[in-house]
């Protein structure tokens, strides 16, 4: 391209709308796709994310857990792509310490307290790193995977770092406290400009974007209703797909033990006492225990600020936890003599398909129109993000995606 060339190329605009690990991929490929000699064209980007900060909802409170080969025909090439990323990522930033990225051994563990429990023989299925583990009352346990195919990370910081670094570079940057009201489309249905409100609630219209990426989680399916006029949908299949997308909530908590754990994460059933539970428990390399379950029908609210959790809920989690680890995971005893203390309680919204479709998520675009879609990840959004990123960035700059969405749009 000469410099005449240069100077006169249009300069697209891509506003992704989204502030979790799907936006935050897509902005961060963006970034570097836009300085590589193939990039596809001048270009900026601007995340937009209605809440004050970005990772408001299931990327800030996820646990965070990564796996290679757990997925279905659909999202198997995404994954292999996207854990590969992740591995990419935290060598050449840091992860390990800046957002505890590490390699964990995973296993199936069923755990039995109520007087019935193999006691003789249960510390033969027990790995010796587990001795944190209430060894005597678990009945079985089995390897789920490890050697390099089950990874961890903390996925707030990971977001956060990856909008820093993207807007470190010029055309790249975020609009925080922002909500997108309306894409506005030419006759042709052609993105040629967002309107968006401000905190002050003053509309604003952005009349330079020119592709529009909702990747919202589980508000993508309101947020598509409310974005695109109802003539527009129809013309996009992946459109029409998406706006079924909603959530599901699911719980967490965070405990800080005294003692050190081991790099495992721990997929339980349980019964304690009368009660029974399938806690899911990730050990931290910061030396935080994340452990979630009780999973509600309680309706997704209009914004991430507005989700709550049921206490009684997370106190479940908290007793199958000390019931797990009395020695290292339990907060409920005196605090004088607790080996641990419980740091959130929270609760999230997976984004899933809502009776609609196969279940998987939606990840696609329409390069003439300027519309793309990366939401409906369920619980493997962590997991899927970077991968689901980098092929929203290879979508917009017209590139063949290096992995397989051929069911998943």
């Amino acid at each position: 391209m000469s410099p005449a060339d240069s100077t006169t190329a249009p300069r697209r605009h891509v506003a992704i709308i989204g502030g979790g690990i799907i936006g935050a991929s897509t902005l961060y490929y963006l970034s570097h796709a836009s300085s590589s000699s193939d990039a596809a064209g001048p270009l900026r980007a601007t995340l937009i994310e209605e809440a004050p900060a970005v990772a408001p909802g299931a990327s800030g409170k996820s646990g965070g857990f990564l796996a290679l080969d757990w997925h279905g025909a659909a999202t198997s090439s995404l994954a292999a792509l996207s854990f590969d990323l992740h591995r990419q990522l935290a060598q050449e930033h840091g992860g390990e310490a800046r957002w505890g990225y590490r390699l964990v051994d995973t296993l199936s563990l069923s755990f039995d307290n109520g007087g019935k429990a193999r006691r003789n023989n249960s510390k033969a299925h027990v790995p010796k790193d587990l001795d944190w583990l209430d060894t005597e009352h678990v009945t079985s346990s089995s390897s789920m995977g490890g050697g390099g195919t089950t990874a961890q990370v903390t996925p707030e910081p990971l977001v956060r770092h990856l909008v820093e670094c993207a807007t470190q570079k010029s055309g790249f940057d975020t609009r925080l406290a922002t909500r997108a009201e309306r894409v506005l489309l030419s006759d042709a249905g052609r993105v040629e400009g967002l309107v968006v409100k401000g905190a002050d609630g003053k509309e604003e219209t952005l009349s330079d974007v020119t592709d529009v990426v909702v990747a919202a989680g589980p508000w993508t399916g309101s947020l598509l209703k409310s974005l695109l006029p109802k003539s527009a949908s129809p013309l996009l299949s992946f459109i029409s797909s998406a706006r079924h997308i909603g959530g599901s909530r699911a719980h967490s908590v965070v405990i800080r033990s005294s003692k050190p754990t081991s790099a495992t994460c721990l997929f339980t059933e349980m019964r304690y006492g009368k009660k029974a539970g399938a806690p899911e428990v990730y050990c931290r390399e910061d030396g935080t225990v994340y452990a979630c379950g009780g999973s509600d029908n309680v309706p997704l609210p209009a914004r991430a600020a507005d989700v709550a959790y049921d206490a009684k809920l997370t106190a479940a989690i908290v007793e199958q936890c000390a019931a797990l680890s009395p020695s290292h995971l339990d907060t409920i005893a005196a605090a004088a003599s607790a080996p641990a203390t419980l740091e959130r309680e929270q609760a999230c919204y997976l984004p899933v398909q809502s009776g609609y479709g196969s279940g998987a998520p939606t990840i696609a675009g329409d390069r003439e129109r300027g519309l793309y879609v990366g939401a409906g990840h369920s619980c493997w959004g962590i997991t899927l993000g970077p991968g689901t990123g980098f092929v929203l960035a290879e979508l917009i700059q017209g590139k063949k995606p290096s992995a397989d969405l051929s069911s998943l749009g």
